[in-house]
């Protein structure tokens, strides 16, 4: 119990903290005097989210993070929550009619869903690879270190520097129940915004279809950063479609600083930056709006491209290295540079970039999602192509009244960043669309909701609404089964970790068998958080130990392992026709008696968290110590 006390003080110092910020900044630009009560708390978290973001580098860059450092700063962004308006007693009242409660009451078992899930350890690959794994080894170090990896270590972290604070001082529970409640905030958001443009059941109902989505669900509670995005996205739509219609300079200011925030989340967030600038530019004050946007967008986003040129001199590496990069790196070369896209092009792009397919691709994601990566766990569901038609012909009833609304600028911003995406993003993964879903959501409910005005017209719209809403809902409970089984059999983590993480059954052993100044090389990224052990992770992503299957040069492996400070190798074992062997380069070093043998592991191999019965099959892990003396011909230099 007291342990929760801890997580829960400090989420709720973290909440204060952007809650404060983000009051603080809407005041500054003097953007809150139109909003609503819901609005102003909404669209402040969003804002004081990106900028807790954003001074947590300075913090860690220099070295100063620390607990007291963290406690400091949220304690003087809390102090801005004085500045949010008090909601009256009516916006607590819930609504007298069925429909209404009923809708709580769903949203209530939602939110249960989502507790639970805030309560359990985490379990996701990614999380544990690096969104959580990379805010842990920064703060072990006190400040932040350049991770020369591409993907996962040399990108932008300023959603993931949010979640250091909790996981400073409230530990993993914190950091679990922050995930969820920053989830939760842009859900809170898109309601406030629905309501600008439908009624209460209406934005209730949206919003429950919105946070019943398949790729929602997947990435609420846990570290992926796509759901956290669509806070800055909703404040930057909200802020440009102002700038178009009130003409004034604050509210391009604010459309900047929400770009260059989502910018600082991700590569894409680029993408998004030329959405809202090229819909700024067609506008009457399309010069000095565009110029405003632009130095706020680079003040708010520029801090991890920055820090990626001065060590790589690549500001978005690996994308312009071989132009850009420098010639002295180790752990990335432009032979390296070039063989690494050839392959991830390959595997992220497997759909031609024509203008056919920017067409087919959101039915192909939702009717056929096999080739897609990632599609088929974290699609978007049935319901944007179940409106369509409905929101078509509302388009066309209502075309004369399209030019004068604030959705037309949501329209051509979603429309605007997925053609961006599609042709030049670089992945074709669903989840990168998700920061935009909201936008799409709404003006397609709108539009829809338009052409339906009596009860009789209204009945298949409403119909398609329940029908996907009952099937994404059985989809959540299905989905959370495994977080309730976790809470209602004692919370016991090493069983639920055992049960749902791959290869966890070598965390425990390493960790009480292996010292600190050991360093254990991972061929599975996902034991990275637990592991107390210094890691590295093998990966086609980085140079300085190549393990590409041609590699086959035993002594300039040998020699980079030893340069990185390897002590261990933890590797699973294949059955071939020759025997037990493991991967190539890992046998080569064997085969010249450079590894020794220390522990062997073997436990239930994993497909599925929420399937536990598709759970079928074991693996083999090996634990093998790197030799100290020279095991080769030629000593390595």
């Amino acid at each position: 119990m007291g342990a929760f006390l801890i997580a829960l003080g400090a989420v709720l110092l973290e909440v204060l903290g952007c809650l404060g910020f983000g009051a603080a900044t809407l005041r500054l630009l003097r953007v809150d005097e139109s909003m609503t009560v819901g609005e102003h708390w909404a669209l402040a978290f969003a804002a004081g989210f990106g900028i807790l973001g954003w001074l947590m580098f300075p913090i860690g860059v220099s070295g100063y993070l620390s607990e007291q450092a963290i406690s400091a700063l949220l304690a003087a962004g809390a102090l801005g929550a004085l500045l949010l308006r008090r909601p009256n007693h009516s916006a607590w009242r819930l609504p007298s009619d069925g429909v209404g409660r009923a809708l709580w009451v769903l949203l209530a078992i939602i939110a249960g869903f989502g507790l639970a899930q805030g309560l359990a350890p985490p379990a996701d690959a990614d999380t544990l690879s690096y969104h959580f794994a990379v805010p842990q080894e920064f703060l072990a170090a006190g400040r932040i270190d350049f991770i020369p990896q591409a993907l996962e270590g040399a990108i932008p972290f300023g959603i993931q520097m949010t979640y250091a604070p909790a996981l400073a001082l409230g530990g993993e529970m914190a950091l679990t129940l922050w995930t969820m409640i920053s989830g939760w905030a842009a859900a809170a958001l898109f309601f406030v915004l629905c309501r600008r443009h439908l009624d209460h059941n209406w934005s209730l109902a949206l919003t429950l279809i919105f946070l019943t989505t398949p790729t929602v669900i997947y990435g609420s509670g846990s570290g992926q950063v796509e759901l956290r995005i669509s806070l800055f996205v909703m404040l930057g739509a909200w802020a440009t479609a102002r700038a178009v219609e009130t003409g004034q300079i604050r509210y391009a200011v604010l459309a900047g600083l929400s770009g260059g925030f989502y910018a600082a989340a991700k590569y894409t967030g680029l993408l998004f930056v030329a959405a809202l600038g090229g819909v700024l530019l067609f506008q009457r004050r399309w010069f000095l709006h565009g110029t405003v946007f632009g130095i706020a967008a680079l003040a708010a986003g520029f801090q991890w491209y920055a820090w990626n040129a001065i060590h790589t001199g690549d500001p978005v590496f690996p994308a312009l290295f071989q132009w850009l990069g420098r010639e002295d790196l180790i752990a990335w070369t432009r032979a390296y540079d070039l063989d690494f896209k050839a392959f991830l092009f390959h595997s992220e792009v497997p759909l031609p970039q024509t203008l056919m397919w920017l067409l087919l691709l959101p039915f192909k994601a939702t009717l056929a999602a096999v080739g897609l990566p990632d599609a088929g766990r974290v699609g978007f569901g049935p319901y944007g192509l179940l409106v369509l038609p409905f929101a078509l012909m509302g388009l066309w009833q209502g075309r004369g009244r399209v030019r004068q609304s604030p959705l037309l600028v949501y329209a051509g911003i979603t429309a605007f960043f997925y053609v961006l995406w599609f042709f030049i993003g670089g992945s074709q993964r669903i989840r990168h669309l998700l920061p935009i879903l909201p936008l799409l959501l709404l003006c397609l409910t709108v539009a829809a909701e338009r052409l339906t005005r009596s009860e009789r017209q209204r009945a298949p719209l409403v119909a398609l609404m329940v029908a996907t809403l009952s099937l994404q809902m059985a989809g959540a409970g299905l989905y959370s089964l495994n977080y309730l089984k976790f809470l209602a059999g004692g919370a016991d983590r090493e069983k639920f970790l055992a049960r749902n993480i791959n290869n966890y059954f070598a965390v425990g052993w390493i960790n009480t068998n292996l010292k600190k100044t050991d360093k254990v090389f991972i061929s599975h990224r996902n034991l990275r958080y637990y592991l107390d052990i210094p890691t590295f992770f093998e990966t086609q992503m980085q140079a300085a130990i190549e393990v590409r299957p041609e590699h086959t040069n035993a002594q300039k492996f040998y020699r980079q392992s030893r340069k990185a400070g390897i002590t261990h190798f933890l590797v699973t074992l294949d059955k071939t026709d020759g025997g037990w062997k493991y991967f190539s380069p890992i046998n080569i070093l064997d085969d010249a008696g450079c590894l020794m043998p220390v522990k062997q592991f073997q436990g239930r191999l994993i497909w599925s968290r929420t399937l536990p019965g598709l759970n079928t099959g074991t693996r083999i892990f090996a634990l093998l110590a790197l030799k100290d003396k020279n095991c080769l011909d030629k000593p390595p230099s």
